[in-house]
């Protein structure tokens, strides 16, 4: 709606100040006519809005202007109260903040709303961890924390998803939870990279400042950038084929990174698939996962790596069933 469109932009320019015409357009998913239909209406309803034209020059409301527009409706309390997680506030050492803050909210609703809003708590719960977490993966998120809201470059050892380290200096400039893991956007050889925290080997802060990027904007660059990251994610690629019941196995081992090829016309029912994963290690594992149902069409190397991750294991389970049936095994 028009209206809740005219509220939005007063409120963007009074927590942002100066923004271009174009900025407010791309964030509210209108033209940039629109925007301009927009500012003209504010003006004359005696909003004082404020434009400067030239490099750096933007929209922007007179600095001595606030407005009240800061009651909530029903549907904003509840997307508050609902989509915000706790475990991810105690990570970042905001944990009491985080209560202190909701319990305010709930206390400044509005009484007309206690009912619904009090069902809505009871009934619905946003827990974005994975089943399993290691509460010792991020033991540098801490540092790394101080590092982003310092400006400060950090000396830090890296491992790699194909096993390979790297040493070097970064310049941290966000961190991102996604899916309960939490992730560091850095500047490394002049060039924005993520990093996974749980990767870490190593980290010192150095004392030295950096200058930040002026344009750069966490909101905007994650969600730009995390497709690159999940096609990173899956570069190493091999195709296979097997039956269904094989397919459903990789489809739980790598959930969205299967992709159905053809059928494979040499197995009735059989379907030949690429998968995508993070490495040639995680590709053997979803291999011997399979047993003997699938036929590992390429690369060739997958193959050969897989049969001798094969004769290994067998090799070892041998000696071990040897040393037990030894008269002189220990119980």
């Amino acid at each position: 709606m028009r209206a809740d469109r005219l509220v939005s932009i007063i409120l963007i320019l009074q927590s942002r100040g100066s923004l271009t015409c174009a900025a407010l357009a791309e964030e509210l998913e209108v033209s940039r006519r629109t925007i301009l239909r927009d500012l003209s209406s504010l003006s004359m309803a005696g909003v004082p809005v404020m434009a400067e034209g030239g490099h750096g020059g933007g929209v922007r409301l007179d600095e001595s202007y606030r407005a009240g527009l800061t009651g909530l409706g029903k549907g904003e309390l509840r997307a508050l109260l609902v989509s915000t997680d706790g475990a991810l506030a105690a990570d970042l050492g905001m944990g009491e903040a985080f209560r202190l803050g909701r319990l305010k909210l709930q206390a400044a609703r509005a009484k007309r709303f206690e009912p619904s809003l009090e069902i809505l708590q009871r009934r619905v719960f946003i827990d974005s961890r994975w089943w399993w977490h290691d509460e010792s993966a991020d033991a540098f998120l801490a540092p790394l924390q101080e590092a982003v809201f310092g400006d400060e470059v950090v000396a830090a050892q890296y491992e790699h998803y194909d096993g390979s380290w790297r040493r070097g200096r970064i310049e941290p400039h966000g961190i991102v939870a996604k899916s309960g893991l939490w992730y560091l956007v850095a500047r490394r050889d002049g060039a924005l990279r993520s990093y996974r925290v749980s990767r870490f080997r190593s980290v010192r802060r150095t004392g030295d400042r950096f200058t930040r990027s002026e344009d750069f904007d966490i909101r905007t660059w994650w969600p730009a950038n995390e497709m690159r990251f999940a096609a990173e994610f899956s570069s190493f690629r091999f195709v296979i084929a097997l039956p269904d019941e094989g397919l459903r196995v990789v489809r739980r081992i790598a959930p969205g990174r299967v992709t159905l090829l053809r059928r494979d016309p040499g197995r009735g029912g059989w379907k030949v698939a690429e998968v995508g994963v993070d490495s040639s290690l995680y590709a053997e594992l979803v291999v011997l996962s399979l047993g003997a149902d699938f036929r590992l069409l390429e690369p060739s190397s997958l193959a050969k790596a897989v049969a001798a991750r094969a004769r290994a294991t067998l090799a070892a389970l041998g000696r071990q069933a040897r040393a037990s049936a030894s008269p002189n095994a220990v119980p």
